[in-house]
């Protein structure tokens, strides 16, 4: 039944879109990270920020049951790049649900939640065979299944400053850049996670897990977290793992990934967030494509040698930034940043650096208040010791993209990418040259 309706729901949004571009209508929201535009009149299609309206929510929550249900979808093409030029789409239903303990249960402070995720789709990557290190289309990845990306209870004490956090949870909920406005893997999500995919798992992967968050001060904040490491999270084929809240078998846990990060979130009209942190991973596997790795292959990595007996750990450091620059008019209205640096362990890295720099303006014109405009340009590099034709280069993409409020619950993203030297130096699989890539695309999300 769960399966059909998601399959219902996919079919629908395609039709939404088509038709919100043939009707014109008013207003905009970025992927899963900003509100619905209010006020609204609740009874108008056009504005209101549900498409099947409220529903009951409103009062749902004021009772402490919080709900959401939303639909991201990416359409992209290839115009050069690979060695055919083909589209891919690929998307992703997400449901979510926040139980405030305080109201259903007397535990001031004490909150449930519970994340689903549905994926679906095709990699451009693959289809097109672009060598690229980081997707052309994010939202795919970790297999088309139904995932509980998140099932935890959290509970703040002492006037909110400490909060304690449990249960099944992607790292990078709590930790890392958490915004996700453009399609390019490189500009989107917990950066460790885009270059270090391979024992850093972020959405929808979850793993059992521990947080601590503590604020130093009104505006500082320490967060710790632990992570079981281990390879069973990521199986497409076990539903007792990647949708129960069940243990995998001990027998193939790495370790523990250790998390470590200090916020800075500056209030005001010129609010920001900006992380430093660092983790440390205490497996011993080193990532392929580096010296006693059996395979070789840009993009993916390689098995590494089980007779090396390397047991140094692996470990990385992060900064975030992201800074509100102007205010520009009411709300959301200016200019916006971010800037992400992540450095992985150079003796045990495939990809041992990335570097992301972006921009967005809310308000695109006065007669458009919820529209936006955003451009990045980033770098992902190869480390020079890894033994492939891209060792030492530089995958640089560019990334420019207008996005549409067509209606209070659905949003459209024209977008296009420049990828230079995809791959680190633009060789494929098998050291063949490949052109740069331009990657044409559509986001669409829709708040059900």
């Amino acid at each position: 039944m769960l399966r059909r309706f998601v399959n219902t729901a996919r079919v629908c949004s395609v039709g939404i879109a088509f038709s919100s571009l043939l009707g014109g209508a008013v207003h905009a929201a970025d992927f899963s990270t900003k509100a619905a535009p209010v006020p609204y009149a609740a009874d108008d299609f056009w504005t209101r920020p549900y498409l099947f309206g409220d529903l009951g929510r409103t009062k749902l929550k004021e009772q402490g049951i919080e709900l959401g249900l939303t639909l991201g979808n990416e359409s992209v093409g290839n115009v050069t790049g690979g060695s055919r030029n083909t589209a891919a789409n690929a998307g992703q239903l997400w449901f979510g649900a926040k139980l405030d303990m305080g109201k259903l249960a007397g535990i001031p402070g004490g909150t449930v939640g519970l994340t689903l995720v549905d994926r679906f789709g095709k990699n451009l990557n693959t289809e097109a065979d672009i060598p690229a290190l980081q997707l052309t289309n994010e939202v795919f990845g970790r297999g088309n299944i139904l995932r509980l990306t998140q099932l935890y209870y959290s509970q703040k004490l002492f006037d909110d400053r400490l909060e304690l956090k449990g249960g099944r949870l992607p790292v990078g909920s709590d930790f890392f850049f958490g915004l996700c406005e453009f399609i390019n893997l490189t500009f989107c999500g917990g950066q460790p996670g885009n270059i270090q995919g391979g024992y850093i798992y972020n959405w929808p992967v979850s793993q059992w897990a521990g947080v601590v968050h503590y604020k130093l001060a009104p505006e500082f904040t320490i967060s710790v977290g632990v992570y079981d490491a281990n390879p069973n999270y990521l199986t497409t084929s076990d539903p007792a793992i990647y949708f129960l809240p069940g243990i995998p078998a001990s027998s193939r846990a790495s370790g523990v990934m250790v998390p470590v990060e200090l916020v800075w979130a500056p209030s005001g009209p010129l609010n920001g967030t900006w992380r430093l942190g660092g983790w440390y991973d205490s497996a011993s596997t080193i990532d392929g494509g580096l010296p006693g790795v059996i395979s070789t292959i840009p993009g993916i990595g390689g098995v590494p040698d089980q007779n090396l007996g390397d047991q140094r750990g692996r470990y990385g450091v992060y900064e975030s930034i992201l800074q509100r620059l102007t205010v520009d008019g009411p709300g959301a209205q200016g200019w916006y940043t971010f800037l992400n640096t992540t450095v992985a362990d150079h003796r045990t890295s495939y990809q041992d650096y990335q570097i992301a720099l972006g921009f967005r303006h809310t308000g695109t014109f006065s007669w458009r208040p919820q529209d936006e405009v955003g451009f990045a340009v980033g770098t992902t590099h190869v480390n020079s010791a890894a033994l492939s034709p891209n060792a030492g280069g530089n995958e640089v993409p560019i990334e420019v993209w207008y996005g549409w409020q067509a209606t209070g619950w659905l949003n459209l993203k024209f977008d296009a990418q420049y990828v230079i030297n995809p791959g680190g130096r633009g060789y494929n699989a098998v050291g063949v040259k490949t052109d740069n890539a331009v990657v044409l695309g559509m986001r669409t999300e829709v708040h059900f």
